[in-house]
Formats: C-alpha cells, structure tokens, sequence
C-alpha cells in the first residue's frame, strides 16, 4: 500500500477578501505496524495571488477503514494572511479531497 500517487485536487476560497487556493496532492498510503494505522503522506500547497507555500502532511487512518476522514491543520500566515484553517480531509485509495473547512480565529465555515 506504498505506492506512488500522482492525484492532485484544488480549490478556492476567499479569505480577507483575498483568493485562496489549496491544491492537495497524495503522494502515498502506508501501513504504520507500530501505530496499528496506515498513514497517508500529502503535499498541501496553498497560495494566494502573490505568495505561495508548501506543507507536507503525515495523516493518519484506520485500518481498513476505506475512504476515510483525517483533521489537518494548515497555518496561512507563510502565504501573508491572518488565521489558521481547520480541514477535515476525505483520503480515498488515490486522492484526497476537502470536505469541511473552518478559519480561526472567529470560527468562520468557509466550506
């Protein structure tokens, strides 16, 4: 389950009234022995029309539980806006995608 994969998903939000783009990419799915779970390691890009910034991502899923749900947290200050995103991530086999999203501070449901 540690093969290479090359799905990438994007989407747009606004924040402060400013784009926000958040393209995430599955690189691989693994079994973690030690952890009794798999992890699955993705690359989440987020940028805005002047900055952008890469951050890799270790989330972890239950064994045999496919698709599944992971939180993921991803600061946006290195693309020069206040507030951190909350994501809850639908990881299937081959992609991973966005479901919900909420900005602090404020609790603001952006998706």
């Amino acid at each position: 389950m540690g093969s290479a994969r090359a799905a990438c998903t994007s989407e747009r939000f606004t924040v402060e009234r400013t784009p926000l783009n958040i393209q995430l990419c599955l690189s691989s799915i693994a079994i973690d022995p030690a952890a009794g779970s798999r992890v699955a390691h993705v690359e989440a890009t987020t940028s805005t029309p002047t900055r952008s910034a890469t951050a890799q991502l270790a989330l972890l899923l239950p064994v045999g539980s496919a698709p599944a749900h992971a939180p993921a947290t991803i600061e946006l200050a290195p693309v020069g806006l206040v507030g951190t995103l909350h994501l809850t991530l639908h990881v299937a086999p081959t992609i991973v995608t966005i479901d919900s999203a909420l900005l602090t501070p404020g609790a603001v449901i952006i998706k």
